[in-house]
């Protein structure tokens, strides 16, 4: 009979088994060149779209659009959204500001002709100089003061702006005041903090260098001594309620509205806006107002700003009934040097300002000797 062969089936990974040395066939060399080349392929594919990527970024950050286009519409608030995203100044002021005022923080006066004519704004000028505060702006409201100043160098800005017609006849000062929370309301906009100084005010040394910066508003009061300014226990007696007759409350007197530093925020900007919307319709004293929007408590539909105040050092931010009421009696080495001093109480002011900048930045100990206390002789 003739034998049969036997032959042992084919199985997956026979080969392999059967290669005890590890030589593989010629398909599995194809197979292996294969896998190589599909890798070489899609780590081309790879790179190729991360260089597009790239290319797309770059060309994106450098693209200019054409003038009059911003890619997000026109107006305003576009224009000051494309300012921010490529830290250009949206307006002639934040311009001026980022030059003068890089720490967002600036003094301002507020003025017009009128008062270089009558020397007050001169004077503040020579002792802002002598102070060496370098981040100080006068908003000139008239085309003549601008060009004045603008000659002879100093840091300006002109705000063309109308008194409103409520203040029409108030005189120059009260009509000046009146505009001046319009006006630091668009420093706070922009997101500066303001210092506002008026002009018959004597810097004697950098006030910046002085400031708590820890509340909304941080201003001079009126307060000749510290229960006055900083506040006291006030009582009434009415005997018609017998055994109730006592009452009490606190009382101090009014924040100045000429001396003051307001920190840019929500809280503040809404406070500039009711005093200049007030007083754009009512003939009112501006510092009436801007105390009640203050101070005054919510109740019924009123809500308050919510504003926080600190009131300043009444020796260090000096009003003149201070200065000619008190503190020039006392020897020189008692004295508080002081930072500003404003000549609010009195209505010399010039002469008392050329006085106190005397007394205080050239040294002379008899410069306020002549002056009474108050504006009358032997007061």
């Amino acid at each position: 009979m003739v034998g049969l062969r036997h032959s042992k089936p084919h199985l997956p990974g026979a080969e392999d088994a059967e290669d005890p040395q590890g030589k593989h066939r010629p398909e599995d060399s194809r197979s292996r060149t294969a896998l190589l080349y599909s890798a070489l392929f899609v780590g081309a594919c790879l790179g190729f779209l991360t260089s597009q990527t790239m290319y797309l970024r770059v060309q994106r950050a450098h693209y200019q659009p054409p003038r009059g286009q911003s890619g997000i519409g026109m107006g305003t608030s576009a224009a000051a959204a494309t300012g921010e995203q490529s830290g250009k100044p949206v307006s002639e002021l934040e311009a001026l500001l980022t030059q003068i005022a890089p720490d967002k923080e600036v003094m301002i006066a507020i003025s017009n002709y009128n008062l270089i004519l009558g020397g007050q704004l001169n004077t503040w000028l020579e002792t802002v100089q002598q102070a060496k505060v370098p981040n100080y702006l006068v908003v000139a409201i008239d085309a003549q003061l601008h060009e004045h100043l603008q000659q002879r160098g100093i840091n300006v800005y002109y705000k063309n702006i109308q008194i409103d017609k409520a203040q029409e006849g108030t005189g120059d000062n009260h009509a000046i005041s009146a505009l001046k929370f319009k006006i630091i309301r668009e420093f706070l906009e922009l997101g500066w903090n303001v210092l506002l100084s008026d002009v018959d005010i004597v810097v004697v040394q950098n006030p910046f260098d002085h400031l708590h910066r820890d509340h909304d508003v941080e201003g001079m009061s009126d307060g000749f001594d510290e229960g006055s300014a900083y506040g006291n226990i006030d009582g009434i007696d009415d005997p018609s309620m017998g055994w109730a007759r006592y009452a009490q409350g606190t009382r101090h007197l009014n924040m100045n509205s000429g001396l003051f530093y307001v920190k840019a925020n929500a809280r503040t900007i809404e406070l500039m806006t009711r005093i200049a919307d007030r007083l754009s319709k009512v003939k009112a004293w501006d510092q009436s107002v801007y105390n009640e929007e203050i101070f005054f408590l919510s109740h019924g539909a009123y809500k308050s700003p919510n504003v926080s105040v600190r009131v300043m050092d009444i020796y260090k931010f000096m009003n003149s009934k201070v200065l000619f009421k008190t503190v020039r009696f006392k020897p020189r080495a008692d004295q508080v040097k002081p930072v500003m001093v404003h000549i609010n109480y009195h209505p010399d002011k010039h002469e008392r300002m050329k006085a106190a900048a005397q007394y205080y930045l050239h040294g002379d100990d008899h410069a306020l000797d002549r002056f009474p206390g108050g504006s009358e002789p032997g007061s």
